[in-house]
Parts: C-alpha cells; sequence; structure tokens
C-alpha cells in the first residue's frame, strides 16, 4: 500500500514539474525575440526542404497528367467502338446498337 501512496505522490510532483516546465518554456517562445530566431532558423532550412523536394513534385505531376489523359483516351476509344463518341467505329456498336444509345422512338 506505501509503494502506490510513493508512486502517487512521484506522479504528482513529475506532473508538476512538467507543468512548470512547459509554461515556462511557453512563455519564452512567446516572446517576439525568440520567434523571431526560431523563424531565422527555420525559413532556410524550410526553403532548403521544398528546393530540394520541387523536382519529384513535378514529375509527380506530370506522370498524373499522362495518367489522365491515358484514362480519358481510353474512355473515348470506348464511347467510340460502341457507337457514341461521334467516330466512326468498326466495334458491334457501329451502328449506333449500344447499350448507351438511346433509341428513337
Amino acid at each position: 500500500m506505501t509503494e502506490r501512496v510513493e508512486r502517487d505522490r512521484y506522479s504528482e510532483a513529475t506532473n508538476d514539474v512538467t507543468t512548470h516546465l512547459m509554461e515556462k518554456i511557453m512563455s519564452v517562445l512567446r516572446t517576439p525575440d525568440a520567434q523571431s530566431k526560431i523563424q531565422a532558423v527555420l525559413d532556410p532550412v524550410i526553403n532548403h526542404i521544398i528546393n530540394r523536394i520541387f523536382p519529384y513534385i513535378l514529375l509527380s505531376a506530370i506522370l498524373f497528367l499522362i495518367l489522365f489523359l491515358l484514362s480519358v483516351g481510353t474512355f473515348w476509344m470506348v464511347l467510340r467502338t460502341a457507337g457514341i463518341g461521334g467516330g466512326t467505329g468498326t466495334g458491334t456498336g457501329g451502328t449506333g446498337s449500344s447499350v448507351f444509345a438511346v433509341k428513337a422512338p
């Protein structure tokens, strides 16, 4: 029983010390001087990271565009083969008899 009481007392003391330290750190970090120093350190680091990662972002965007264009092209070819896309497809639906076609009344 006494061991549990000692643990509770130590955990309370640890929580108090931790809370006090966090409040002190936050009060120091809230000063404009500390914020300007942190910003002076972080700005070059962030700029360097962005400069290093930009080619990969650009490559990803180009690959996404290529994939999108291939998907649209594939969709257009399927519609053209079905006889809906305005092309002269040679598929089974070339005459307009398609699942997607709207029949006149």
